[in-house]
């Protein structure tokens, strides 16, 4: 393109030329039509058309780019200030904006509204358990009866009371059913106790207090007891009653399964000179009793961990366990040897002595309380000895004598009794015992809800006495 110096400097040149040339029509002609046009072509017009670069063609270094400072992305600087860039980039991240802020207010708004309608369920739920309770402690008051006195037509009347006692355990939401060996043993929430149909069943747990209520319903209150203290008479062909030693028991030897089993042939269960049957081996007991002479199960509990302290020391002070026990001086010692316990209870109740323990046992093991087993705890003493007492009453002597023994055996010579210390929470001691006694550690705590629970049968007795 020719600058406007260039072409006059042409146009005077053509004009020299066409006073010294003669020229033809067709070039006089020919060349003011080139003269217009190149003057045309020098004047400025608007550009139509802005044809932006691509990223593709922005020079790739600062050579190539030589003085185009001003380029960005495509256009320049001049054209981005004074805004005739391309306003089409900016639109997808406008509509993104526009979608999170209208994702956020509806998820706003539904929070708000489910917060509202929550806070609006609890308080009603508040007031509706307020009045619940307030009715069921009138309904406990008006129609709970003794559990000596209570008919099994009532108890159905009253209905199901949504508590753990009403409640069964599940595995996999299925109900798990207790084992037939032990349908010879009453449902404690639904029979109540028949002193002439029921024989009172204690399941005696090591370092619980069982001993201890074994002694005070034999020295204490005169009950006749089929237990392992007839083991040194446990002969014949017959049932014998053996008095010696302020106590009466039955010539059976309850410790063994074998000793068991001859109790069982010789109907234990069902002879009415028996008062109570105490062993460890709960299947094996519960055989002894049938659908016409059920047991009335009762057991005493403690915490897991303090129970194997209390054993470690009492196996200490043991003669038939000296020789196995002299290279265990403390209880992490203890905790490592092949002597200690594994979730004793829970294996006891779920028929389940060897072997590795399931979920499945731990619910077994939680239904067979739930139904079978009135409970008591150690750490509730006074409570657990109000509640059995109404038990034993029924045939026990009443007598000053009874009490006085009754409080010493119970409260402060119990037997079997050593001080030790206590098991540091947290200790290497403590936290091998818990991994050895995991199961029975959440069956205690199940154990615990339903003395809770079991309390309701007890009630009308407060107000009687």
């Amino acid at each position: 393109m020719l600058s406007e110096v260039q072409l006059e400097s042409c146009h005077d040149d053509n004009h020299l030329h066409q006073q010294q040339l003669p020229l033809s029509s067709s070039a006089e002609s020919v060349i003011p039509r080139v003269v217009s046009r190149a003057r045309a072509a020098t004047m400025k017009r608007p550009r139509r058309n802005v044809v932006k670069r691509t990223i593709d063609s922005l020079p790739l270094t600062e050579e190539e780019a030589g003085d185009d400072t001003e380029m960005l992305l495509g256009f320049s600087m001049k054209q981005r200030r004074s805004g005739h860039h391309n306003r089409d980039q900016y639109r997808a991240p406008k509509m993104a904006l526009v979608l999170f802020l209208l994702v956020c207010s509806i998820g706003g708004y539904r929070g708000f509204t489910e917060y509202w309608s929550n806070r609006a369920a609890v308080s009603s739920s508040r007031n509706n358990g307020a009045k619940k309770d307030s009715s069921r402690e009138v309904l406990d008051l008006e129609h709970r009866e003794t559990l000596l006195s209570m008919q099994p037509s009532e108890t159905e009347s009253l209905g199901q009371i949504n508590n753990i006692e009403d409640t069964p355990n599940l595995l996999y939401n299925e109900n798990i059913d207790v084992p037939w060996q032990l349908s010879g043993l009453a449902n404690v929430f639904q029979e109540p106790y028949d002193p002439e149909k029921n024989k009172l069943y204690l399941w005696t747990i090591p370092r619980c207090g069982s001993t201890s209520i074994r002694r005070i319903a034999s020295h204490c209150m005169g009950l006749t007891m089929a237990s392992e203290a007839g083991k040194g008479d446990s002969l014949g062909d017959s049932l014998q009653l053996i008095e010696g030693n302020g106590i009466k028991y039955v010539n059976v030897d309850m410790s063994n399964p074998e000793g068991i089993a001859r109790a069982k042939n010789l109907g234990v269960g069902a002879w009415k000179k028996v008062d109570m049957v105490s062993s460890s081996y709960l299947y094996d007991g519960a055989g002894i009793f049938d659908p016409n002479h059920k047991g009335y199960m009762i057991a005493m509990f403690r915490h897991p961990i303090e129970r194997a302290v209390s054993l470690f020391y009492n196996l200490k002070s043991n003669k038939a366990y000296a020789e196995q026990m002299v290279t265990l001086s403390t209880v992490e010692q203890y905790s490592r040897s092949s002597l200690v316990e594994n979730n004793w209870m829970t294996r006891f109740l779920s028929n389940s002595l060897s072997g590795e323990l399931t979920p499945e046992h731990e619910a077994i093991a939680k239904e067979v309380l739930r139904t079978k087993c009135i409970i008591g705890l150690l750490q509730e003493k006074a409570e657990s000895m109000r509640r059995l007492e109404i038990l034993f009453d029924v045939k026990a002597e009443k007598s000053q004598r009874r009490y006085d023994c009754q409080e010493k055996l119970w409260y402060w010579d119990w037997p079997g009794k050593n001080r030790h210390e206590q098991v540091r929470e947290g200790s290497d001691a403590w936290n091998r015992l818990y991994e050895q006694n995991s199961f029975d550690i959440r069956l205690y705590e199940y154990a615990r809800e339903l003395f809770k629970a079991q309390g309701k049968l007890f009630q009308t007795s407060i107000t009687e006495e």
